[in-house]
């Protein structure tokens, strides 16, 4: 028993861990802050960077404009001379007054430049008369004045005449002029801007008292600021080199933010600076805002926690019985199952099974019986499995009626034991009003072998071998073998190509004859289709069938055959040959969408073939589903004249109640029907099969009828056609058309 001085300290050193974990998460979370709060700045410094930039190239990109209307204005005047010159100087004089330029000036092909001050000048030797010469707009690097001193920047613009250039014209403009554009306050004031080419050389300096005195360099001026400049200056070197934006820290008796951004004029580049104070002085009240908000956070988390802690705990339990309990049954989940199993199968002293289970048609029961009964169904299940496992085993229920086990054996006929006996057990369930209903366990079962380590691969090889014992029904469970894996990859290879065998038309329409019992004579074909490759290989139905199904494309496939039944049908008529009645299988996917009657009966009609000579057969199972809306469809088909036929009578749930409700003309019995004829009790179930069927004005075919013995009984009971290998196998169109040749004559 722990005392009430442990638990105190217990909680004391609870309340210190949290304690320093909050410490630890202020210090994450405060760095984090800093991070933030330091890119806010840089942002900061790079849009009011981008903004002066703008200011910048706006201004200029507004005298060259200016400057460029003067040149075309220039260039309207034709031809040039000596009396054309003074002409444009007069011209210059006039406009001039509208712009902030010291003096404008035109230049010929010559060099020899004319000033509205009056100055002549040879700039014959200068680049910018040389690049707009060559059809550029420039703007030339600052030099002293000759005339009037001071530093200016020229700007020159091409003169084209028909085409032609005849010259340039060019405006000076102070420095001076620039420094009171870059003046322009920023940060309230305390920011202050340069223009420095790429090697640090000065275009433009600036006039606040706190920014560089007299520099002509900005490097330079950095490094005999303060000694700890050296890196900055580095820094700021190699984003000027790269022609890259960015920022450093330098310090000119304080630390000051510098931001370098690219002009796109010459090599010039903006650098904005702004004491490195005045930028953090928003983060740092941020930051201690935050440190005092989140005291008094950890002090209030430090006393709700206590009282918090009782309510966690009991929601956590509430949590694991959400995540691990199975609400219907009380046993594990899902989950729970594949977290005990991993650390389970760890234990190389047991060699370990899983087992998936369900119940065939227990849909049927929820309909038939209520949810009610079919939980209780769910339940039993459960009672069952839990009393046929060990306490070292596990056992769930994933969905609906799908169990999990993992099973200790010694033998692997244990464990196949063990599933007859919970088979058994689960069979001896009596449904109230229902006790003739029997349910019908499937397993699928994997036998761990050293190294299976992993859960969800396991779960995917049971749950294969599960799905191939639901569709076989010759077993009640299917044990994992890596054929099995071959073959659904098998599998996958067909239905990738289903498609290409559907447009290069490898389907084939095969039929299987129906004999009249009591003259023996051909009375109609059931049309099957069959899948021939190129090569002549056939592809088994029991393979392609099942993966049109699942895929829908068997509506597509269904019809396909009609279509090509319709044909053939045709082609007989026009041959004058004695045609039979074929039916045709149309699938529960076309059932649920009843637009198919008339794509049907547009396929009849062009084709001309009457419509007693096409029927259509249905499965039971699918007659079963949605038993209102199949109703609404089979009087539709009779209405247009169809012959509907129930094919596979006697494999689903309620056959002899259907009989009563579904409209069909024509009842195939099913071969498992046949093949007990010889069985007491499948002898009077036969007969009173055929009994209710007459009453009903039914007619009945007998499939899969393949001996004499089978034959005469069917006959003798008063079955009206037979179809089976007794008389004839299914075969191609041509064997066919040899069969109705022989009735023909």
């Amino acid at each position: 028993m722990i005392n009430n001085k442990e638990k105190l300290v217990f909680k004391i050193s609870y309340v210190i861990i949290l304690l320093v974990v909050c410490s630890i998460a202020l210090g994450w979370y405060s760095k984090i802050l800093r991070n933030e709060l330091k890119d806010l700045v840089r942002n900061t410094l790079k849009q009011v960077s981008n903004q002066n930039v703008l200011i910048v190239q706006k201004e200029i990109e507004g005298d060259l404009n200016a400057l460029t209307e003067v040149a075309e204005r220039i260039g309207a005047l034709g031809a040039l001379g000596e009396l054309q010159q003074e002409e444009i100087v007069e011209t210059l004089k006039e406009v001039s007054y509208r712009y902030p330029f010291k003096r404008m000036g035109f230049c010929g092909t010559d060099g020899i430049a004319y000033a509205t001050d009056g100055n002549i000048t040879d700039i014959s030797e200068r680049s910018y008369f040389e690049a707009s010469l060559q059809g550029e707009k420039c703007i030339s690097e600052p030099f002293a004045d000759p005339l009037s001193g001071g530093d200016i920047i020229v700007f020159s613009v091409p003169v084209r005449s028909n085409s032609e250039i005849v010259g340039i014209v060019f405006a000076t403009y102070g420095v001076d002029s620039m420094k009171e554009i870059l003046s322009v306050s920023s940060f309230e004031g305390k920011g202050y801007t340069y223009i420095v080419r790429r090697d640090g050389s000065k275009v433009v300096d600036s006039v606040s008292p706190t920014s560089f005195q007299n520099m002509s360099n900005i490097f330079t001026s950095m490094k005999a600021a303060d000694r700890r400049n050296t890196q900055a200056v580095r820094d700021l070197k190699r984003i000027l080199d790269k022609d890259e934006t960015g920022y450093v820290i330098f310090y000119n008796e304080i630390g000051k933010y510098m931001y370098a951004t690219p002009l796109g004029i010459n090599d010039w580049f903006l650098i904005d600076v702004v004491p490195v104070d005045f930028m953090e002085s928003t983060s740092n009240y941020i930051i201690h805002r935050t440190y005092l908000i989140c005291a008094l956070l950890a002090a209030v988390f430090v006393v709700l926690a206590a009282m918090l802690y009782q309510g966690e705990r009991k929601k956590k339990q509430q949590m694991q019985n959400l995540l691990f309990v199975d609400e219907l049954t009380g046993g594990d989940t899902l989950a729970k199952f594949k977290s005990d199993a991993e650390l389970r199968i760890s234990d190389h002293s047991k060699t370990a099974a899983f087992l998936m289970m369900d119940l065939e048609g227990f849909k049927l029961i929820n309909e038939l019986f209520g949810y009610d009964e079919g939980n209780k169904v769910l339940r039993y299940v459960w009672e069952v499995l839990q009393k046929n496992c060990g306490a070292d085993e596990c056992i769930a229920r994933s969905i609906a009626d799908r169990f999990n086990m993992l099973l200790y054996y010694e033998r692997k006929k244990d464990i196949e034991d063990r599933v007859l006996k919970i088979t058994e057990e689960i069979q001896r369930y009596s449904i109230p009003k229902a006790s003739e209903y029997i349910l019908h366990p499937t397993f699928g079962i994997y036998y761990a072998e050293p190294g299976d380590y992993d859960v969800e691969s396991i779960m995917n090889c049971v749950a294969l071998a599960h799905n191939l014992a639901r569709q076989g029904r010759d077993s009640i469970y299917k044990i994992y073998t890596d054929v099995m894996k071959e073959r659904m990859l098998q599998k996958k290879q067909l239905s990738d190509q289903i498609e290409h065998a559907y447009k290069n038309r490898e389907f084939v329409v095969y039929y299987q004859p129906k004999y009249d019992s009591e003259t023996r004579m051909l009375a109609g074909a059931e049309a099957l289709v069959r899948w021939r490759k190129p090569d002549g290989q056939m592809i088994s139905p029991g393979l392609f069938i099942p993966l049109v199904e699942e895929s829908g494309f068997v509506r597509k496939l269904d019809e396909y055959v009609f279509q090509e039944v319709c044909l053939a049908q045709k082609r007989w008529i026009d041959k004058g040959l004695r045609v039979v009645p074929i039916s045709v299988n149309l699938s529960q996917r076309h059932l649920e969408n009843p637009e198919f009657i008339d794509q049907y009966k547009a396929i009849l009609d062009n084709s001309g073939v009457p419509i007693e000579y096409i029927q259509l057969e249905i499965t039971e199972s699918a007659m079963f589903e949605k038993k209102e809306e199949f109703v609404a469809i089979m009087e539709r088909l009779h209405q247009l004249g169809f012959v509907i036929l129930m094919d596979d009578f006697g494999t689903g749930y309620s056959s002899l109640m259907m009989l009563k409700s579904i409209p069909v003309d024509v009842m195939k019995l099913d071969k498992s029907f046949v093949d007990d004829y010889d069985d007491i009790r499948g002898e009077q179930i036969i007969r009173c099969v055929m009994r209710m069927a007459q009453d009903l004005s039914i007619a009945i075919t007998a499939e899969g009828v393949e001996t004499e013995e089978q034959y005469n009984f069917l006959k003798s009971i008063g079955c009206d056609t037979i179809q089976g290998y007794y008389f004839a196998k299914p075969m191609p169109e041509e064997e066919f058309e040899a069969c109705m040749q022989q009735i023909t004559k």
